[in-house]
């Protein structure tokens, strides 16, 4: 076995073996992949095999779109026999409710290039010989692109293109630990001696837990059980050796194909079974669990009604293996916190599909330092070991697995395993009412009950009961003053002498004057948008950053790379770890008797930072708004907060105040234009195609992506940042929903939503084609195109005097 290598890869399975391939295809061969038993003998040698492109997202889409295309040409790229067959597939839906998300999804698929279709019950009958629509399914989706793989041979022919390559694989090798090397070289020791590397991924899929805690990382990864059958062999299908689609059925929730002359048929349509609560087993290769045959049974017959031949098939065998999952059922994919050149790759609960992506991506990462995808959706910094506990993540994973073909609404809110992380607040606003949801594992109130409104439980894409609860909070805070307690904002402090030079480099802006606040983006070296945060300059040498919740750790490790070794101190958190938003025409009014500190236009005006007093208790006061009006972010001490909401709310009790949540909040920076990281900005866009390169110093000599700025200036944007105002009243458009001209694809939803102050439906996004405000496009909602107009931002108080107020 080598004792040196560029990268070690540790894990066997269809991820680790196609990062393997995927290195040395782009020229990274000094490679060496551990496996502790024999290739595939995880997840991957008894998988299903099916290979969706369905997906509810571009990035999904995507995934799986990417996959079938390697795939298909494989065998003859690395001379290795592979059986695939790509079949299409199809989703029948029994209600109106999974006909829109249908809809919904075929938009997507538009906007992608790719064609996915509607269906009737009578070509869905037509496509199959042994399907039967019956009276209950209504229409379905086409999934022209699905297909089945062997995973072993996928995963063998992987590994002959990379051997072929020059990479090298190790079996039967156990890893016993990892250390990394004062040299910062990371050294893996193995029962077969030991590896020393500049880089390391853990492709240990459902042992990546195992190996994150060699490292020091207690990873949100749960193993639990997942069940399919496969029938003896059919005489009608031993005659009949054509191909036909797998059927996917979401509502009886079963998938179904054929498996050489006999079906497979699996399911999800039982509770989740987390397994190795007490601890993982040494070796779990080749096995499997004790069949469950009742877990199967109901969902059997209820298949039967549209597939008449299972019922005269007998069981060859059950299939009952381990499948990872995390608390929000994505992979952990990208890299470690804190552990420079340590990557993830591991919880894939759709690894053979998810394979090809995930190698794509880490490839980039290593060779490139970015991805061409925008991938955080599975960057495993996203948890937190504070609160994605063991626990925690054995409760969520066991309620996302029993709920894996429920329709995704948008606004879903999963109760399972909450709650985790609270403020001294929680109490007081749920007896209020407040509807919570979860955000990086913090509860934070989404929308308030009022006498009139209750939370019914119902979701829809269409009217939900908050709509009208948070319609009342939009307008409490446009014409009163309305008070949000913002559990989980990110903050970094920055101090030190070079402090101003540091941020100045990460940073694509100027930095502020001391007691002014300015919001500023960090590039990546190919110049497109990392993240942003808002920066407040404390004093001379001295800032405290705000930026995205999800992005605490994924932006941490981004700046850390940049720090100077001395000078600068870059501190996660801050003394200062709660906040209240004050936001309204009538906020000064509640919150200046409250301090001795001038709170006047003159002395805070709008984007500035000020220390002070506020109900007795120490606040740092920025005055910033994201939701467009006058107001202040008080970022407090926790032990403090109870005091400080309790005087605002005694204080404004004669001034019509209310307490608003995120649904609001959302609403309310729609209205404003503003940007949502994950949503509206990320890598996959410069600052020009985002419209943000007004942010950006055209005076500053350095600061990291300063060169490929600079190119693009001169150069065609690929996309032009747009907001529309739809027309009528109805369903909200979505994220990635197509805008089409004269029906054709030219850009997509980023962010949209109900303007409640405005009373207008209005969206954010991407076009591929130049325009101005009043041109006329149609945005594809739930597949009916909605005539949508151009509009300039703000929707809402576009002259900003709102705000400087």
């Amino acid at each position: 076995m080598k004792t040196h290598a560029k990268v070690v890869i540790i894990g066997g399975g269809a991820v680790g073996v196609s990062t393997l391939y995927h290195l040395a295809k782009a020229g990274v061969t000094d490679t060496l992949l551990i496996e502790k038993n024999e290739l595939t003998s995880g997840s991957t040698w008894h998988a299903a095999g099916n290979i969706p492109t369905y997906a509810n997202s571009w990035g999904g889409m995507r995934a799986g779109n990417y996959a079938w295309k390697l795939y298909k040409d494989l065998a003859d790229e690395v001379d290795y026999p592979i059986t695939y067959r790509h079949t299409g597939a199809f989703w029948p839906a029994h209600t109106q409710e999974r006909m829109d998300l249908f809809r919904h999804l075929v938009g997507i698929s538009k906007g992608l290039g790719y064609d996915m279709a509607m269906l009737t019950p009578s070509e869905m009958d037509d496509m199959h010989p042994y399907f039967s629509s019956g009276d209950s399914i209504i229409g379905g989706i086409l999934d022209p692109y699905e297909g089945d793989v062997d995973p072993s041979q996928l995963t063998q022919a992987l590994a002959k293109g990379a051997r072929d390559l020059g990479a090298q694989i190790a079996r039967f090798t156990q890893v016993a630990g990892i250390t990394r090397r004062p040299s910062g070289e990371w050294e893996v020791v193995t029962d077969k001696g030991n590896v020393v590397c500049d880089v390391v991924i853990n492709a240990g899929g459902y042992y990546g837990r195992v190996v994150g805690e060699m490292v020091g990382q207690k990873l949100p990864v749960v193993t639990l059980e997942h069940q399919y059958l496969v029938t003896e062999s059919l005489p009608e299908l031993e005659a009949n050796p054509d191909n036909f689609p797998l059927v996917r059925d979401p509502d009886i929730m079963y998938y179904l194909r054929r498996e050489r002359n006999g079906l497979l048929l699996g399911s999800y349509g039982h509770e989740g079974r987390p397994a190795w609560l007490d601890g993982m087993p040494d070796c779990f290769a080749n096995q499997l669990y004790p069949d469950s045959v009742d877990d199967i049974a109901e969902i059997l017959e209820s298949a039967l009604e549209h597939v008449p031949l299972l019922g005269e098939a007998g069981v060859s065998r059950f299939v009952n293996g381990p499948i990872p999952y995390s608390p929000d059922g994505a992979p952990l994919c990208g890299p470690a916190f804190g552990l420079p050149n340590f990557y993830h790759a591991c919880c894939f609960p759709v690894g053979i599909t998810h394979s090809a992506a995930a190698a794509k991506t880490l490839t980039e990462w290593i060779t490139e330092g970015e991805p061409e995808w925008d991938m955080s959706m599975w960057d495993p910094r996203r948890f937190g070991e504070e609160w994605a506990t063991f626990d925690f993540t054995v409760k969520r994973s066991s309620e996302l697995y029993e709920n894996q073909y429920a329709i995704p609404y948008p606004h879903r809110l999963w109760k399972a395993g909450r709650p985790v992380q609270t403020t001294p607040l929680y109490d007081t606003l749920k007896a209020k009412g407040a509807v919570f949801g979860q955000v990086a594992g913090w509860e934070r109130a989404f929308w308030f009950e009022t006498d009139a409104i209750k939370d019914d439980g119902k979701l829809s894409y269409h009217h939900e009961v908050w709509h009208d609860a948070v319609e009342a909070e939009c307008q409490g805070v446009r014409d009163n003053v309305g008070v949000m307690d913002h559990g989980g904002f990110t903050r970094y402090e920055v101090e030190g002498q070079g402090a101003t030079d540091f941020l100045n480099e990460v940073f694509c802006g100027a930095m502020p004057k001391v007691g002014r606040v300015k919001l500023s983006y960090m590039l990546t070296p190919k110049g497109k948008v990392w993240s942003e945060a808002t920066i407040a300059r404390l004093d001379e040498n001295k800032y405290l950053l705000c930026g995205p919740t999800l992005a605490d750790q994924r932006d941490h490790d981004w700046m850390s790379q940049f720090l100077p070794v001395t000078g600068v101190t870059l501190t996660r958190g801050s003394k200062f770890d709660a906040a209240l938003m004050v936001m309204g025409p009538k906020s000064r009014d509640v919150l200046q008797p409250l301090s001795d500190d001038d709170l006047s236009k003159e002395a805070a005006p709008w984007m500035t930072v000020r220390e002070i007093t506020i109900a007795g208790v120490p606040a740092i006061a920025l005055r910033v708004s994201y939701v467009g009006e006058l107001g202040w972010e008080l970022h407090i001490r926790s032990e403090d907060l109870t005091t400080v909401y309790s005087a605002i709310m005694k204080q404004g009790a004669d001034k019509g105040i209310i307490e608003f949540g995120s649904y609001a909040l959302n609403a309310m920076r729609l209205e404003k234009g503003y940007h949502g990281w994950g949503a509206d900005f990320g890598i996959e866009y410069t600052a020009f195609d985002a419209g943000l390169d007004r942010f950006v110093s055209k005076k500053k000599d350095s600061f990291v992506g300063r060169d490929a700025f600079l190119a693009q200036a001169g150069a065609p944007k690929d996309y032009h940042f747009t907001a529309f105002e739809l027309e009528g009243h109805g369903a909200d458009a979505l994220s990635s929903d197509p805008i089409c001209k004269d029906g054709k694809p030219v850009g997509y939803v980023s962010s949209g939503g109900t303007g409640f102050r405005i009373g207008k439906r209005i969206a954010l996004g991407y076009l591929t084609v130049s325009t101005k405000p009043g041109d006329e496009f149609e945005i594809e909602v739930l597949g009916v195109p909605v005539k949508a107009t151009v509009a300039s931002t703000p929707f809402y108080d576009p002259e900003n005097d709102r705000l400087r107020g």
